[in-house]
């Protein structure tokens, strides 16, 4: 069995689920032509959506950069070495 190099979906989880969602409510007809709804949007503003979504997961991977989910625990972190220091007002 091949050695993974890097696991993309541990690595980029949010990314990953966000596509994953997308997916999901297209399957369901989730677009406005179908359920009325706004908040669903169009089917082509979805496709764009989702495109630009894998754009940018492609694009991380490639360049190795951080995740959301990377980000997000860098700033939790000096915003919690902050408070520890007593820079916080």
């Amino acid at each position: 069995m091949k050695e993974k190099k890097i696991d993309i979906i541990n690595k980029y989880t949010r990314e990953v689920q966000d596509i994953e969602n997308k997916l999901k409510d297209l399957e369901k007809g989730r677009i406005y032509e179908l359920s009325n709804a706004k908040m669903d949007g169009y089917l082509a503003t979805n496709i764009i959506q989702l495109r630009n979504m894998i754009r940018e997961l492609i694009s991380k991977i490639e360049y190795g950069e951080d995740s959301i989910n990377d980000q997000l625990s860098q700033l939790f972190n000096i915003n919690k070495n902050s408070q520890s220091l007593g820079l916080e007002d």
